[in-house]
């Protein structure tokens, strides 16, 4: 019988984290006079309504809010808030920081592949599995959920559709990032992915049909934070309390910020903190933890030690130079740095730490396959895509239209960890307890690695199939 055809969309999707620069808003500070976009820490000893008095009375507009932790993005002149921030009812602001959308660049034309011949390129998940053996162990439960807050899914792709939980949300506001997104609507069920990540990030946690992610049977619900361009970092933190308000077992976040816990300084000479973000994140993240949700995050791609202080300062500082910007103080990398989070780097086929994974020694968690350029360095690129070296190299997933495309990134490997604590607690029952179901990950779900290793790895290489079977 002649085999079905099935056109792969295949791209160079290295750098699939989304990645923050303070540059992005301080090199853009605005005059006293014009608008700019604000984020507020509340003081909680003060009520909502007085808060929202108060900044109605200074000529603000209140544009996102997130009451359960106190945080708002407000819009108005640097006059206006900073007279909000004279007051008892702010502890903190500065100017907000926005996400960079995930982009993926396809190259030349589709090619196509044998429909059977699916599973064969999932390298990554034979590795995983133990050549499927996980899945006649244990293949998930539809009454656990993986939470992916990201660009969006497409719910009506045929190897995730009967995984789509009811209930997802979008959490991008209406004209999206900053009024420039007029085809965003603001419709709760506005799921629409427009960049692919989120649906590609899906397949890795549930896929069950031409292709298989980690946990085939586990429900999975959008938290919708990108529409086609940016983000604000205020829609992550939404999209995190709600999930966590839904009950949602594991909140996957292929997604980061590289944010200064210090001062920047642009070209005029204004100077800036950007504190709220990363108290934001805290909040939101003991908040999951609190309604029993694991959370789960990508470190970055650029190939950093995150705890060489020194070497991570210059590297961020090289970036701001860029615009004009320079800082005192620190870097994180958020939420990945922060507590409370299963922090995930990158491994490619060859086991290594891949080229472009961040690391640092008692930053990471767990590792798992998310792809690698070595093949790519060592046979050139015309060799490596025509002699098929990008299928065992790149991460093969779900993408938009019933489609399927290779990308490669740390935003790849988290998903299959959240698919993972997704097994584990199922099995296991460790609904609501976020701690337990880690600590069997870490002590039954690895290969475990040791000394200098753990610094790339944290405490082994992910193993799904050991972590269903003790």
């Amino acid at each position: 019988m002649r085999k079905k055809k099935l056109f792969v969309r295949w791209t160079i999707g290295f750098v699939v984290m989304l990645m923050v620069f303070a540059s992005v808003n301080v090199s853009a500070e605005s005059p006293e006079s014009q608008f700019g976009y604000y984020t507020v820490l509340k003081s909680r000893h003060v009520t909502y309504d007085n808060f929202i008095r108060q900044v109605q009375q200074r000529g603000l507009e209140l544009v996102y809010e997130i009451r359960e932790i106190d945080i708002y993005q407000l819009r108005g002149t640097a006059d206006q808030i900073r007279l909000l921030g004279q007051s008892t009812s702010v502890e903190n602001y500065n100017r907000s920081v926005r996400a960079v959308e995930p982009s993926f660049s396809p190259m030349t034309a589709p090619r196509s592949v044998d429909l059977p011949e699916l599973w064969e390129l999932q390298w990554d998940m034979h590795e995983l599995t133990n050549q499927g053996s996980s899945y006649q162990v244990y293949a998930g439960s539809p009454h656990v959920v993986v939470g992916i807050v990201d660009s969006g899914l497409a719910i009506n792709h045929p190897d995730l559709a009967a995984n789509v939980r009811q209930g997802s949300k979008n959490l991008v506001p209406a004209g999206g990032f900053r009024g420039t997104e007029p085809n965003e609507t603001g419709a709760a069920d506005r799921l629409a992915d427009l960049t692919g990540h989120g649906t590609h990030t899906a397949g890795q946690v549930a896929a069950n049909g031409l292709m298989k992610g980690v946990a085939p049977n586990t429900g999975i619900r959008a938290y919708r934070v990108f529409g086609s361009t940016s983000a604000e970092t205020v829609w992550v933190l939404k999209a995190i309390v709600e999930a966590a308000k839904d009950n949602v077992d594991v909140i996957n976040l292929s997604l980061g910020s590289y944010l200064i816990k210090g001062k920047t300084f642009s070209a005029d000479g204004k100077g800036n903190q950007d504190l709220v973000e990363i108290e934001g994140y805290r909040r939101a993240i003991n908040y999951a933890r609190r309604a029993g949700s694991v959370i789960v995050a990508a470190v970055g791609n650029d190939g950093i030690n995150e705890r060489d202080r020194k070497q991570f300062r210059a590297w961020m500082q090289a970036k701001l130079a860029e615009d004009g910007v320079r800082f005192t103080g620190n870097v994180y990398d958020v939420p990945a740095a922060l507590p409370g989070v299963v922090t995930v780097s990158s491994v490619g086929p060859t086991g290594q730490l891949s080229s472009f994974s961040n690391y640092g020694n008692g930053l990471i968690d767990i590792a798992a396959p998310g792809g690698d350029t070595r093949y790519l360095e060592q046979y050139g690129m015309e060799r490596w895509l025509a002699e098929g070296w990008y299928q065992k190299e790149l991460i093969l997933s779900t993408a938009p239209n019933g489609a399927y495309f290779f990308s490669s990134g740390t935003s790849a490997a988290t998903p299959k960890v959240s698919g993972a604590l997704a097994l584990i607690i199922g099995k296991y029952g460790y609904q609501k307890n976020p701690g337990v179901a880690e600590r069997h990950l870490f002590q039954y779900g690895v290969d475990r690695s040791k000394g200098r290793d753990k610094a790339y790895f944290g405490n082994g290489h992910l193993n799904v199939y050991q972590a269903v079977s003790r």
